[in-house]
């Protein structure tokens, strides 16, 4: 279960047995609630944050949802980049404290090299599908 942030008193995590898309994370409360936000990428942005229960446990509550979904929102290419490199490429995740949320700059070519190595790995040899993730470089024209 590698840890991804710490953020208040939230932890994000990602399951090792958790390969499939969409990029998601999981979040912890210092209650034991936990909840799983679903990262839904089109054109190579963010367009949707899904929120599901995690089974066996209670949901985090409401203001803490809308605190993590705020995170999200600005974190969210770091998130694909080490979800990418955790899943696809094996690389090991390391655990980053964040003491106070700041914009960071979205590095949109990298975002979009990994979001083709999702595409590569969930469809093998395959042109575009409708349920792959679209970057900016597969719209048609």
């Amino acid at each position: 279960m590698p840890q991804i942030y710490r953020y208040l008193k939230l932890v994000f995590y990602f399951v090792a047995r958790g390969e499939h898309l969409p990029p998601h994370v999981h979040v912890i409360d210092e209650n034991n609630n936990q909840s799983v936000f679903d990262l839904v990428i089109k054109e190579g942005l963010l367009s949707e944050i899904k929120i599901r229960k995690k089974k066996g446990f209670l949901p985090i509550n409401e203001k803490n949802q809308t605190i993590v979904k705020n995170f999200i929102h600005i974190y969210y290419a770091d998130i694909v980049t080490k979800w990418v490199e955790f899943f696809i490429l094996g690389k090991e995740i390391k655990s980053v404290t964040i003491k106070k949320i700041e914009n960071i700059s979205v590095d949109t070519q990298k975002l979009t090299e990994h979001i083709k190595d999702l595409n590569k790995h969930f469809y093998p040899g395959k042109k575009k599908q409708s349920k792959q993730i679209s970057t900016s470089k597969n719209k048609k024209k």
